[in-house]
């Protein structure tokens, strides 16, 4: 449970009700004049594994507020906390603007960036990236302390999972490949908000995703902008990211003409069974799961129960499914189904940065490329 102003312990649950943060007396004697609880349900459903790039450790996970009253619940600022430190300064503050851009209101006539109101019956869902020191310690659990309304909420501590990051192969070579919608917190990135409901159940299967795809002086294609055939990322050999047991590989899915917008036309209505297009699952072991979605009709050299090297081509690059231009999208997750199950991070054993937002480039090893990053993976 959470514990909040005075006596809200059975207006909030946790996902981990063994462990309860505590309330400094100050906190306590504040929540004290509240005559009612806030009737706002906060949950951490998928907590988070640590992985580095640019020098730090990054944690991206999601905090869903619910709010079960009949008026509209401020949300002030969270701070992200040490769970075995409670006194000790805030890993990360989330507040006005910052706050805004890693918000999003289900539930409700808006649907997008918020203001920090929580609507009556709504849910409002933050995507939330904490970085820790590169050469600091993880900490094992995350608290987290919400100013909502005209109160102070202490969310249960949740454990950080220490998982073992997989160490895995280019999925493509050459140069100018953009990390598209890769890991980041960008309001606009559609993979790192990609809440997706199946079966009754909510999950992130791309949270870590990227849309691998070639640009040069600002471009993805030169010539006929509706022509695949025109991008250059089109026709590209996939390779296996790993040592991997082929678990599905289809074929047959037509290529889209190139269009965004109002001008995508694909070649097929997209249905959830046919969104990947032409695409193969791997099995990397260990519960994790590579997707490759998009790929060119006719390309898919591999079938399921084969296994593959790490290295070995698998197939091209297309724009089959819901792809609005040729590149492929590449997630890992812990489920072998589509839009299913939560994506996973993981490094990459080798590869050189050639422009990032931070300004930094240069060679890496075992690293996750960034939103945006420019990318080469050598020949």
């Amino acid at each position: 449970m959470f514990i909040t102003r005075a006596l809200v312990v059975a207006s909030l649950t946790a996902m981990d009700a063994s462990t309860v943060a505590q309330i400094t007396p100050a906190d306590a004697a504040s929540m004290a004049a509240s005559a009612w609880p806030i009737q706002v349900r906060a949950e951490i459903p998928c907590p988070p594994t640590a992985f580095p790039s640019e020098g730090s450790q990054h944690l991206f996970y999601e905090l869903y507020l619910t709010n079960f009253s009949d008026s509209p619940v401020a949300l002030h600022n969270v701070d992200v906390i040490d769970g075995d430190r409670p006194d000790a300064r805030p890993l990360a503050t989330f507040a006005g603007s910052g706050l805004s851009r890693i918000a999003r209101v289900i539930g409700s006539h808006v649907d997008g960036a918020s203001d920090g109101s929580i609507p009556p019956g709504g849910t409002l869902v933050l995507f939330l990236e904490v970085l820790v020191p590169e050469r600091g310690p993880i900490p094992a659990r995350l608290a987290h302390r919400l100013s909502l309304g005209d109160g102070v909420v202490m969310m249960a501590a949740i454990p950080i999972r220490h998982s073992v990051l997989k160490v895995l192969g280019r999925p493509v070579t050459g140069a100018n490949w953009i990390a598209a919608d890769g890991p980041g917190s960008d309001p606009d990135n559609h993979h790192r908000r990609g809440l997706f409901v199946r079966d009754g159940a909510l999950t992130d299967s791309r949270r870590f995703a990227i849309d691998w795809k070639i640009v040069k002086d600002g471009k993805s294609y030169r010539g006929d902008d509706h022509a695949a055939a025109s991008y250059f990322a089109y026709g590209r050999p996939l390779l296996a990211i790993g040592d991997a047991l082929v678990l599905r590989a289809e074929d047959g899915h037509p290529d889209n003409p190139a269009g965004h917008g109002a001008d995508f036309h694909p070649a097929q209505p997209v249905t959830i069974d046919n969104v990947g297009g032409n695409h193969v699952v791997l099995d990397l072991g260990d519960g994790q799961y590579a997707h490759y979605f998009h790929m060119r009709a006719g390309s898919v050299r591999v079938r399921p129960g084969e296994r593959v090297r790490k290295g070995e081509v698998i197939g091209m690059i297309g724009s089959s499914g819901d792809a609005r231009e040729p590149h492929v999208h590449l997630e890992i997750t812990d489920t072998v189904g589509t839009l299913t199950g939560e994506g996973l991070p993981y490094v990459i054993d080798r590869y050189t940065v050639t422009r990032s937002n931070s300004g930094a480039v240069g060679a890496r090893t075992h690293e996750l490329p960034l939103d945006g990053m420019l990318i080469d993976f050598g020949k």
